[in-house]
């Protein structure tokens, strides 16, 4: 997709990277566009902006030909769009917010009803916990139409958008990185499936790499398209409390998910709760924080305090397996732990044994080295 004159403007602002958001915030309140903002001098700038002569004269200059010829070009090739401050389609939450961007580079679409969004974000370093109430909450969540907001990482944040394109729902991506980076075949191919659900956006040039300080400023952009941030798994030093802290900053709503308190991968979570966070077990407790806020966009979804709903596959189950499959949730559970504690049912080791077979073809649950089982098929 090319680039008109107008958008090639808003591009050469953002390839200046001594032009920071603070700065380029300041120069858009007082001269309102880029043409205005290449076409002032060097001092008045500085005033607006409050940055030195030298970085005045860097924006002015633009970036070099060669640099601005390769971003459109990449542009061109991935089929990204330009959508600058000023274009319709920037989302109003990001707008509104402290440190919007100039600009973002997208693929996919960015809908009206994405503005009602809740961003979910997590640990890379899942547990089984962690995913599936990661699952479980936004496919609520996306059940009641509500769009899902998430980085792309390995773990909570890539389980996030799964679970929101299974359940039908509409994701957004927000990544730390250029368009045209390339990625493994399996990230690929869940970009290639927000794509057709939602939209993958980047504030970055195209062919920049992921680096450790454009996690801040993504999580910050992420926290901003929300109304509200949903921590589901997090340690202590993770990624995903920046986004909440961003969110907070933005006057947005926190949700964390408790976690077992002898564990790392909960240490953060339930820090978050521990300083003012809304604790939450499922969807239907975010929807019910947030009714006033989200109005008529809500579909129907279950009542409050209802139980997780069965799949096809378990309202067949006998009580044999109704009984272990009740035992084998987040965590993973040796066989000799189910043994003893389904001595008081009558379920001797043949039955157990049987059942479990039964229930791993029913992809109820998963057998993992060491004997152990856990639920969910992946």
């Amino acid at each position: 997709m090319g680039l008109d004159s107008s958008a090639e403007l808003w591009l050469r602002l953002l390839l200046v990277p001594e032009l920071k958001k603070v700065h380029w915030f300041r120069l858009h309140q007082e001269l309102g566009s880029p043409e205005a903002i290449l076409g002032a001098s060097v001092s008045r700038l500085c005033k607006i902006a409050q940055i030195s002569s030298e970085m005045a004269e860097a924006i002015l200059r633009g970036p070099d030909a060669e640099t601005l010829a390769r971003e459109k070009d990449a542009v061109a090739q991935t089929g990204a769009e330009l959508i600058p401050f000023d274009h319709p389609r920037y989302p109003e939450n990001l707008r509104r917010s402290s440190a919007p961007p100039p600009a973002f580079y997208m693929l996919g679409d960015l809908l009206p009803d994405d503005s009602q969004a809740l961003v979910v974000v997590g640990s890379r370093q899942m547990t089984q916990y962690g995913k599936m109430t990661c699952q479980n909450i936004v496919a609520e969540l996306a059940g009641a139409g509500l769009t899902i907001v998430s980085g792309m990482a390995y773990g909570i944040d890539s389980i996030a958008h799964e679970s929101a394109l299974r359940n039908g729902g509409r994701t957004v991506a927000v990544l730390a990185q250029g368009l045209a980076v390339r990625e493994t075949a399996q990230r690929q191919d869940l970009r290639r499936r927000i794509m057709a659900q939602g939209a993958v956006l980047s504030e970055f040039p195209m062919t920049a790499t992921p680096e450790r300080y454009h996690f801040p400023t993504r999580n910050h952009t992420m926290a901003a398209l929300g109304l509200a941030t949903v921590v589901i798994e997090a340690g202590e030093k993770s990624g995903a409390l920046i986004t909440a802290e961003r969110a907070l900053d933005e006057n947005r709503h926190v949700f964390a998910v408790p976690g077992d308190i002898t564990r790392e991968m909960s240490s953060g979570t339930n820090n978050l709760i521990r300083a003012g966070a809304t604790l939450i077990r499922n969807g239907r407790d975010v929807l019910e924080e947030l009714k006033d806020q989200l109005g008529a966009i809500l579909r129907e979804t279950a009542p409050a305090g209802a139980e997780r709903r069965s799949t096809p596959a378990e309202t067949q189950l006998d009580p044999t397996a109704r009984a272990i499959l009740d035992r084998i949730r987040f965590e993973p559970v040796h066989f000799d732990l189910l043994h003893e504690q389904l001595a008081d049912t009558g379920i001797g080791f043949g039955p157990l044994s049987a059942a479990l077979l039964d229930l791993e073809m029913k992809g109820l649950i998963r057998h993992l080295p060491g004997n152990l089982y856990v639920a969910g098929t992946g």
